[in-house]
């Protein structure tokens, strides 16, 4: 499939999807360190007695580790756009959505719309708008 010419709005589609990829990559890597920091001080109090604290230092150490684990899978996200493997990036980016909606809004977000453009991108793949080119019509030489 890497010899075959792009659909037509393919190459757009896929550079505005690895933007929204390395955009992605950086707010997961800032999330995850700021989710720990976060959890650190939102655990604080719980040595002085506050229980209630607990557990949104567990939330923010869970949003923390998701983070960074989508931080991690940014760059095999790009090179399965890169390869044209839209259907596989299309499955595995469904749960890393679901995932960072709940542990972090504005990268889940993100990936909604990467999602939302794989799906334009399957169907314009799928669905090729022109023929393939045909060679030339063969011309006798000349009499001689």
């Amino acid at each position: 499939m890497e010899g075959t010419q792009p659909a037509i709005g393919e190459s757009s589609k896929v550079n505005s999807i690895l933007e929204l990829l390395n955009i992605a990559k950086i707010l997961a890597l800032v999330f995850g360190i700021l989710g720990f920091i976060i959890a650190a001080w939102s655990a604080w109090p719980v040595i002085y007695g506050y229980w209630g604290s607990i557990i949104g230092g567990l939330y923010w150490i869970a949003a923390a580790i998701i983070n960074l684990m989508l931080y991690m899978r940014m760059d095999e996200f790009s090179s399965m756009v890169k390869t044209r493997r839209y259907v596989e990036l299309h499955d595995s980016i469904l749960i890393w959505m679901v995932l960072g909606l709940i542990f972090g809004f504005i990268v889940g977000l993100l990936l909604l719309i990467v999602f939302i453009q794989l799906e334009e991108l399957k169907k314009a793949v799928s669905y090729p708008s022109a023929y393939p080119p045909q060679s030339p019509p063969s011309v006798p030489p000349p009499p001689e």
